[in-house]
């Protein structure tokens, strides 16, 4: 059960600095407790080229929010920049001020623009504490002053979109394969928006139903948070005009949303201004709004309603309803399906009734691939001796052409072909139940996150895959030292 809310609670908000890397690490602390960092670091890879696309090496982000005195922190960051899409954004600051502190209420302001001086943001915080929600409260307000608005005023336009913040949460996705020292799913199953029309939006946590129709546009201080989890269900508030003007997408790690404001040519020509609030959504309001959503739409992906679920070791059991939360302390990818004839087989299979299935009448290509397994994919960290290895059980069926095998690469996020296919042996003709290998030694690329999988074939004729196992070395050097 939730704590009962301190109304008694009187904080004492202020800016510390402490030892760290370099000059140290500034914190907004209530008292003696750290509530949320300022952070202005060199961001490396993978999240960056995840997050920031690789346009912004070091940007301003106010992290690890708690919303609760003494609870655990709930949003991970929220930028204190504007991205104006291409290269335009304000990653160049000016001046940083906080007044307020040893009070009750502290007032933060970034004020920064982008390197080419077409636009100026300036993005204050006004951090308070409500006792009836027993929440601290995060209050934005998002300027930002166009010096060239010809930029985005092309001929033809009639409409432009500014993203005023990338926030993400703490606590999702849960992990996407099961390894030692994992951290802790929570209870959240669903994101919540309280839309214009004053409906409710809902959307399952998984990593496909990202791809459903999003708010557009909310009602008055209406809310988008995380549900349920009783006592720490983090929510956004859009407010006045922000919220009518606000559409919302998400990443599909679905950790974050980015939040988007739209503004008709002429209004870009004065100052603009976005408002919105961070603080703890209560358990009742969760329920009601829980109870209330819009059933979720359908959700497909190349024709499946549900996906078989990555795992390192898998006879492609488990599946995943598009249109439900993923279940379980992990959060895994699905297998993704494309080129002709590609099932999901639920009557065939080398040690059960499972498999992956391609077949082809005409010569080309089919596959089913992973492309989220690795450091950059919410897993265990890896090290510069990594090294994979990575087997799967074929049954060919009159196969021709360059035929069915297994092959690995070197992912890189947004960089999709850097890097060559590591291939097992190619199975032509018809084969009973083959096992196929395939090793990948690193040190990884140092902007590559993940490995892909592919279970490939090139040519014509019909395979079944089963009984996949990946084994990541740095599992068994874990595994031998703790034995030891």
């Amino acid at each position: 059960m939730p704590d009962m809310p301190d109304s008694t609670h009187i904080p004492c908000f202020h800016v510390h600095t402490e030892g760290g890397e370099t000059a140290g690490q500034e914190w907004i602390c209530d008292g003696d407790e750290k509530i949320a960092r300022l952070a202005h670091d060199i961001v490396g890879q993978p999240e960056q080229n995840l997050r920031y696309f690789d346009r912004n090496p070091r940007p301003w982000n106010l992290r690890w929010l708690r919303l609760r005195p003494g609870g655990r922190p709930l949003v991970a960051g929220v930028q204190m920049f504007w991205n104006l899409g291409g290269q335009i954004i304000t990653t160049e600051v000016n001046e940083v001020c906080v007044s307020g502190g040893g009070s009750e209420v502290l007032t933060l302001e970034v004020v920064s623009q982008d390197p080419g001086g077409v636009a100026t943001s300036r993005r204050q915080l006004r951090l308070t504490y409500d006792a009836d929600l027993d929440s601290y409260c995060y209050d934005f307000v998002a300027h930002l002053d166009l010096h060239s608005p010809e930029v985005f005023a092309a001929p033809g336009v009639e409409e432009v979109r500014f993203e005023y913040s990338d926030p993400w949460y703490c606590d999702i996705p849960r992990p996407t394969v099961e390894f030692a020292g994992m951290w802790p799913g929570f209870g959240y199953r669903h994101l919540l928006a309280e839309e214009a029309d004053g409906s409710v939006w809902q959307m399952p946590l998984n990593h496909m139903a990202t791809g459903i129709p999003a708010p557009q546009s909310f009602k008055e201080n209406g809310l988008l948070g995380l549900a349920l989890d009783p006592g720490t269900n983090p929510a956004f508030e859009f407010l006045g005009d922000t919220a009518s003007r606000t559409a919302v997408g998400v990443c599909n790690w679905g950790y974050d949303v980015h939040l988007t404001a739209r503004y008709a040519v002429a209004e870009i020509y004065q100052p603009i201004c976005e408002r919105f609030r961070i603080r703890l959504c209560g358990d009742e309001k969760a329920k009601e709004l829980n109870k209330q959503a819009k059933p979720v739409p359908a959700v497909l992906y190349a024709g499946f309603e549900e996906l078989p679920l990555y795992s390192r070791s898998s006879s492609f059991e488990r599946g995943l309803r598009l249109t439900e939360p993923t279940q379980g302390d992990t959060d895994p990818w699905p297998w993704l399906p494309s080129g002709d004839e590609a099932e999901w087989c639920r009557d065939t299979g080398r040690t059960d009734d499972y498999s992956l299935k391609l077949s082809r009448i005409d010569p080309g290509v089919s596959e089913w691939t992973m492309d989220r397994e690795g450091d950059g994919a919410f897993t265990q960290v890896w090290r510069q001796a990594e090294k994979w290895s990575i087997s799967v059980y074929a049954k060919t069926e009159s196969i021709s052409g360059r035929g069915a095998y297994l092959a690995v690469r070197w992912f890189v996020y947004n960089y999709e072909q850097c890097y060559p296919y590591v291939k097992s042996e190619a199975l032509t003709g018809t084969h009973s139940w083959t096992r196929l290998i395939v090793e990948i030694e690193g040190s990884p690329p140092p902007e590559s996150s993940a490995i892909c999988l592919s279970l490939r074939l090139d040519g014509a004729g019909t395979v079944f895959f089963d009984d996949l196992e990946v084994r990541p070395s740095t599992t068994f050097k874990v595994e031998e030292a703790q034995v030891a």
